[in-house]
């Protein structure tokens, strides 16, 4: 008897020194369980945004949406270099939104009929997490489905591992 079975699983990534072993980890629950897995980065077009919607480089006024365009590019190309080093398979895709990451990553969650989230965390203190929020926390809370949650020292650990293991091989 299988008390919980998930067939499709959101994976979202904030591009963070860890998010490697979180994408690992979301691909091997995929594989072993055989379902569809979605890797999601939510960028926050903000940080790309200048006054008026231009920017000047180089001597030359560039549009915001050129800029963004860009930015999208090297986004998805990033997506996809790292779905190829953790040899993902044919039933994982990225899928890379501008907007903020924790309302993005709910409406996702629920228009995909995704049944499992999986995310990182990066044990922050309280204070720090009262001040500034938290994408995790927030998806915690309000989402509809199970929220498998990574820790940065498990993250940390088995990557360290993984490096030794190639070293020994090479």
């Amino acid at each position: 008897m299988k008390i919980y079975d998930p067939k499709k699983i959101l994976v979202a990534l904030d591009f963070s020194d860890l998010c490697m072993g979180i994408l690992r980890a979301g691909v091997e629950i995929g594989k072993l369980r055989g379902t569809e897995v979605t890797v999601l980065h939510v960028g926050k077009e903000s940080e790309h945004r200048v006054t008026g919607g231009y920017t000047a480089e180089a001597g030359r006024i560039i549009p915001l949406s050129k800029l963004l365009d860009d930015a999208r590019m090297k986004v998805e190309s990033r997506l996809e270099s790292m779905l190829r080093e953790v040899s993902a398979g044919p039933k994982v895709k990225s899928v890379f939104l501008w907007g903020d990451p924790a309302k993005d990553i709910l409406s996702l969650v629920e228009t995909g009929d995704y049944d499992l989230i999986i995310m990182g965390t990066h044990g922050r203190n309280k204070l720090s997490r009262f001040l500034l929020g938290s994408v995790t926390e927030q998806v915690i809370r309000r989402a509809p489905c199970p929220v498998l949650i990574i820790r940065d020292k498990v993250v940390t650990k088995e990557l360290g591992e993984r490096e030794m293991q190639r070293a020994a091989m090479n």
